[in-house]
């Protein structure tokens, strides 16, 4: 007896050594959720534990009869576990000296019976920005066969708290499976994970530490398997920290792929309210899935039915008001198609701008169909037509601070008058040239004079400063809530700043200053800002890429002018590039196009860029931003009838379009796709070149 004592404690003590030999007994090997709260607490495997979301080595493991004792160690911590199998297939596990708690085995492929409530509410949004962390394990990872599925890499996409903070973090998964990565957030955000052929949404919050563990062997991929088992059929996927149930609950709710887009939807809808009908259909079967699981799962908790039903009632409000863009010529809805979104929706949510992924998408498309007819509602004087000419109201402004005392305000009055009657006659298509006449009579020396100062650099900054507090009345009429509104704010002046590639001047700062209180959202306009003041203030490497296109001015045929922009080219191979800097598709392609040039350098190649409807300040910043000069790169930036002759010739349909020019100068029948894949616009180019 005293030597089976002996050894037994022998055995107990054998030291494991580190990470990557399997020293676990089988019987305890997997996940382990406690039973008293249903949370899942630790994971033992070959290579190593899971536990308080973070991972673990063997420091020493030591066996006895259906028990195991376990120092894990964490760089300078260390947790001391004495497990022992109970009945029924769970363990009880001790913590350094505290009382066994039970545990039972666990897996992600459902939802879990949590004990007990859980009310927490998402935090405030835009109070604080802290670092998230994201550990994950994937197990299994060497056991993948299938070279589509081996990804060794980690994907959080995001949606930013501004369209253009959106993007993605990728991280190498190691080979024994882990991976960790951490970004910042200001409020609760949901975020997008994907490895392998699995992928989930989660909402995480500031300062949260969220581990994940995940089963390789449930990879599969079509055409092995249909698009809804690879979506939607159950894997093995757990969450860790003080936030799991959540995560676990809400990533077991299925994708509603039975929800259609506006896409599906235009193809079979004869009018907007059949449109409507069939979304509400869709939508209608999402709230039956929602109602049966919360009714099978009573205590599901308040954040996951928040996230949940707002997630699948702003996709309807998304696609309803998506279908804006079939609207045509049209310009408006039937009545009753706007009646049923405002009294189903509201544009008043700001938890669901954080919390959705299609809140925002219903906000903007919402606001800009409103904004698209051209009405406001303004203080004490109720729902008007805002013009689009600014220039008489900036020169006012300006005129009242004590600048353009050689202007009167009767002066600036009587032709703000005529102007507006010579638009009214535009919107009517008049032809009549002596009706302008009679409208300028005797006042076209003053109206030639006054509109001379529309070239005055400071008009033409109070213009925008104008025009953007319209465009903010837009958002003061239909967004009450503060907050959102900052945001729309915020979004409003960053969009801008991207269309136009500058950065905010001084009067448009001192009025973003007056609008946004945020601190957060704040700061992240004056970033944004910076950001484009050093692009503006970069320094163009190679000049000569711009051409003087004033040489070409006399020239009033298209034929005659493709001839005299190619001549000096004749020889080469040019890609002809026909973009504008609103353009975003064409901005994405202008970043890629760096690396195809360098390919040519020393070749018989011209890349030959021709801008569309560009401001000159905000073409060249374009050009600057990606380095777009050299000595085999052009850039022509024409007035906008010899624009128009180009597009006309060049059959130009779309923004941006390619096309390659042989060494005679004649356009090929070669099909380029976009530089997305720069190696087939290479293989064009190559193949034209070495062609005789």
């Amino acid at each position: 007896m005293n030597y089976l004592k002996l050894a037994f404690l022998v055995l107990f003590v054998i030291p494991s050594v580190v990470m990557g030999q399997k020293v676990i007994n089988s019987n305890f090997l997997g996940n382990w959720a406690n039973s008293g709260t249903g949370a899942w607490e630790y994971g033992f495997y070959e290579d190593g534990a899971v536990a308080f979301s973070d991972f673990w080595k063997y420091k020493r493991v030591g066996f006895g009869k259906k028990r195991m004792e376990v120092v894990l160690e964490n760089g300078n911590q260390t947790i001391e576990l004495k497990i022992k199998q109970g009945k029924n297939g769970n363990i009880s596990i001790a913590r350094d000296g505290a009382k066994g708690e039970v545990f039972r085995p666990c897996d992600g492929k459902d939802f879990v019976a949590w004990v007990g409530d859980d009310t927490v509410s998402f935090s405030r949004p835009l109070v604080i920005t802290d670092t998230v962390t994201i550990r994950g394990y994937i197990r299994n990872l060497d056991k993948v066969i299938l070279p589509a599925l081996r990804g060794y890499t980690f994907t959080c996409s995001y949606n930013g708290l501004l369209e253009e903070d959106d993007g993605e973090i990728v991280v190498p998964v190691d080979s024994s499976g882990r991976f960790t990565l951490r970004f910042t957030v200001s409020a609760p955000q949901r975020v997008g994970l994907a490895w392998g052929r699995m992928w989930k949404n989660i909402i995480v919050e500031p300062g949260e530490t969220v581990l994940l563990y995940a089963d390789a062997s449930d990879w599969k991929a079509v055409p092995n398997v249909s698009k809804e088992e690879m979506i939607n059929g159950k894997k093995d996927v757990l969450f860790m920290g003080k936030n799991a149930r959540f995560h676990q609950e809400y990533t077991c709710f299925p994708y509603p792929l039975w929800m259609r887009d506006m896409y599906e939807l235009r193809e079979i809808a004869h009018s907007d309210m059949e449109f409507l009908r069939l979304a509400e259909a869709d939508y209608l079967k999402s709230v039956v899935c929602f109602d049966s699981i919360c009714g099978k799962y009573p205590n599901l908790s308040k954040r996951c039915k928040v996230a949940i039903e707002n997630e699948w009632k702003y996709r309807f409000a998304a696609t309803l008001m998506q279908n804006r863009f079939n609207l045509g010529r049209r310009q408006k809805f039937e009545p009753e198609y706007m009646e049923y979104v405002d009294s189903h929706f509201s544009v008043n949510e700001p938890l669901c701008y954080f919390i959705t992924q299609h809140f925002s998408t219903f906000l903007r498309d919402y606001t800009s169909y409103v904004d698209h007819q051209k009405f406001r509602y303004v203080d004490g004087v109720g729902v008007v037509y805002i013009p689009d000419d600014r220039f008489y109201e900036a020169l006012r402004r300006l005129k009242e601070g004590g600048r353009f005392e050689e202007l009167t305000t009767e002066d600036i009055a009587i032709c703000e008058n005529i102007n507006r009657k010579i638009l009214d006659l535009s919107r009517r298509q008049t032809t009549d040239t002596s009706a302008f006449q009679t409208v300028v009579a005797d006042k076209s020396m003053l109206y030639g004079k006054v509109n001379a100062y529309r070239s005055v650099p400071e008009v033409r900054e109070q213009e925008e400063v104008i025009t953007r507090e319209y465009e903010l009345l837009l958002y003061d009429t239909l967004v009450p809530d503060l907050l959102l509104k900052e945001l729309c704010y915020a979004q409003l002046f960053m969009t801008g700043m991207e269309y136009d590639h500058k950065p905010l001047l001084p009067g448009m700062m001192k009025l973003a200053d007056a609008r946004i209180s945020n601190p957060i959202l704040n700061r992240k306009v004056k970033q944004a800002s910076a950001v484009y003041q050093k692009i503006a203030d970069k320094k163009l490497a190679y000049e000569a890429s711009l051409i003087d296109v004033g040489q070409f001015s006399h020239i009033s045929d298209a034929d005659s002018l493709w001839q005299a922009l190619i001549e000096p080219y004749r020889g080469n191979v040019i890609l002809f590039d026909f973009w504008g800097s609103w353009c975003e598709p064409c901005k994405d392609m202008l970043a890629l196009m760096g690396d195809i040039e360098k390919v040519f350098e020393n070749e018989k190649v011209i890349f030959m860029y021709f801008a569309y409807s560009s401001p000159e300040e905000t073409w060249k910043n374009v050009i600057k931003e990606f380095d777009l000069t050299g000595k085999n790169i052009v850039h022509y930036n024409l007035p906008p009838l010899q624009q128009q002759m180009i597009i006309e010739k060049m059959e130009v349909r779309g923004y941006p379009t390619y096309k390659i020019i042989d060494k005679a100068g004649n356009v090929t029948s070669r099909v380029l796709r976009y530089p997305l894949r720069p190696q087939s616009v290479i293989n064009e180019i190559k193949a034209e070149l070495e062609r005789e």
